[in-house]
């Protein structure tokens, strides 16, 4: 199954949503703003943030640091609702304009250098995003301390970074030092340590820990339905990622019944055609397949994909794994010089995007050497 770290870390941008405004800002409608933000409401947030930017513009000009403020929260809102392919150029030209304005070491410059690596992850540029937190983290940690909340998110997206690279020892290091150091600092209940210890969970479960995992997982989801209620998107993605332990079980059944409704929740949400909806579609396909339900399934991974590219691109690491599923697919139905075709698209991409070595890639060449050499399918 597709799992939803790799979604979770544009979650992680909102870290430090609510910035210390100037005394100029319209203060309430500011924390109106963010609270909507915080509370899993994106639309609303996004167009509150707008109507901030329209004001503060008229009043006190573009580059007036109360302006600078909602216009990078605005670009946020738009990486998170994945509504503008611009926003990470529009951040791009945003910078060097706080970097003048505000100065290079300020928090929320560097807030917005954290943005950009935000964006190119959502992309799939993962090895690139890898590569900027890395040389960034030193810059926060010596300007504003290592336990300044835009240090630790960035922490946070490095090691959820990690964790899609393959590179899961490493995360699960950086997992447990920030979880600790979360507890300390915002509380065990706090959705800061909430969705780091979600993220580890993910990371055990990845490392085949299943019985570790379902226990952070499910106490997680107790949590965030209490503090964040049961809707919230925080919470729908634990829910989500809790199937894989029912998948591993084989109860596929309850596995299709949880995910329908978790569907149905993001698509109220956040839109059919949001990554986090087409993951949790796709998946809820992955699993008719394991009922037998092929027909059904191959209708929906091939609706999903045709989505995912348009909306995607056709080399985002979503779209590569939905290929693969629907070789899958194909190949259990014994349609197998159609799978190829899918199995060698998946591979060649992944390939290319994440490396010869990454689990992921690996997982796509085994399927192209069994479709193309059925003999050797153990």
């Amino acid at each position: 199954m597709k799992v939803l770290a790799a979604m979770l870390f544009c979650l992680l941008a909102a870290w430090c949503s609510a910035a210390e405004p100037a005394p100029d800002i319209n203060q309430k409608a500011y924390d109106a703003a963010v609270a909507l933000m915080d509370a899993g409401k994106n639309l609303e947030a996004e167009l509150a943030f707008a109507e901030l930017v329209k004001a503060h513009t008229q009043k006190l000009g573009p580059e007036h640091r109360d302006t600078l403020l909602p216009r990078k929260a605005l670009l946020l809102m738009e990486i998170l609702r994945h509504k503008d392919a611009a926003a990470e150029s529009r951040l791009l030209a945003l910078l060097p304009v706080m970097e003048r304005v505000l100065g290079k070491e300020d928090k929320e410059t560097l807030d917005c250098r954290e943005l950009i690596i935000v964006a190119k992850y959502e992309k799939g540029l993962w090895a690139e995003a890898e590569q900027d937190s890395r040389s960034l983290i030193p810059v926060m940690s010596r300007a504003l301390g290592p336990e300044d909340p835009v240090t630790l998110k960035s922490r946070a997206g490095l090691a959820c970074t990690l964790s899609v690279l393959g590179k899961l020892e490493e995360c699960e290091t950086e997992y447990r030092q920030l979880l600790e150091i979360s507890k300390r600092v915002n509380g065990e209940a706090s959705p800061k340590t909430l969705m780091i210890q979600h993220n580890l969970a993910l990371v055990l479960m990845e490392q085949e820990n299943e019985q570790a995992a379902e226990r952070l997982l499910r106490e997680v989801i107790a949590k965030r339905k209490q503090v964040l209620g049961p809707e919230h998107p925080d919470t729908l993605s634990s829910r989500h990622n809790l199937v894989n332990v029912l998948h591993n079980k084989k109860q596929y059944a309850e596995a299709v019944q949880e995910l329908r409704a978790v569907l149905a929740a993001e698509t109220r949400i956040h839109g059919p055609e949001h990554p986090r909806t087409l993951i949790t579609r796709d998946n809820v396909a992955g699993e008719l397949r394991m009922l037998g339900q092929t027909k059904e399934a191959l209708q929906e991974h091939l609706a999903v994909l045709s989505i995912e590219e348009r909306v995607l691109g056709p080399e985002h690491p979503f779209t590569l794994f939905t290929c693969l599923s629907l070789s899958q697919c194909l190949e259990q139905m014994g349609r197998h010089k159609e799978a190829l075709p899918y199995a060698q698209r998946s591979y060649t991409g992944r390939l290319k995007v994440l490396g010869k070595e990454h689990p992921d890639t690996q997982k796509s060449r085994r399927l192209v050497d069994e479709l193309t050499n059925p003999e050797t399918k153990a």
